[in-house]
């Protein structure tokens, strides 16, 4: 039992050193709540807020907003955390070693799944369709629609924007949103 308090306590110190190293580097906007941290298997630092995920790199920083997250998986195992990206504007898929992830992946899922409203497939001609994704931005007031195409549609064809259009019409109306 002595061991097992000793290794707690000494987690818990480098949790805590973590968190103030976290608080004076990251860079978290004003009013950004920071939620969680965790080291990378290299030492980097991993931080959740309210609104972002942001990982050191060096000297620099990347973030990447909960809203712009599609999926968070966790594999307890190998202790890797895998973000997969909405768009294109950010990376398909962001994986992170933690050495220690200190809640940081149940953070994270929580975080996407309060940024999600409507995650629905829409049929738009019988076969083909899309992928139609409301999301709530972290400290914005808006829901920001996002429409994923099955391959082969062309967003240009006027039938394939009348059928969208319809759908996103009839999913909202459904939804509330």
């Amino acid at each position: 039992m002595g061991r097992w308090l000793r290794a707690w306590r000494e987690d818990h110190r480098h949790h805590l050193a973590t968190r103030a190293e976290a608080r004076a580097h990251a860079p978290v906007v004003p009013g950004e709540r920071l939620l969680a941290v965790a080291r990378g298997a290299g030492g980097e630092l991993v931080v959740a807020t309210d609104r972002a995920l942001y990982r050191q790199s060096g000297r620099s920083w990347a973030r990447l907003g909960w809203e712009q997250v599609g999926e968070v998986r966790w594999d307890e195992q190998r202790h890797v955390l895998t973000l997969t990206g909405l768009t294109a504007a950010v990376p398909a898929r962001t994986m992170l070693r933690l050495a220690s992830d200190w809640g940081l992946a149940a953070v994270a899922s929580e975080r996407v799944a309060w940024s999600r409203v409507v995650d629905q497939r829409v049929t738009l001609n019988g076969r083909a369709g899309a992928r139609a994704v409301a999301r709530r931005a972290p400290g914005q007031p808006s829901i920001t629609w996002l429409v994923i195409l099955d391959p082969g549609l062309n967003p240009a064809d006027p039938a394939v924007r009348a059928a969208l259009a319809a759908a996103l019409t009839n999913l909202r109306a459904v939804t509330g949103v």
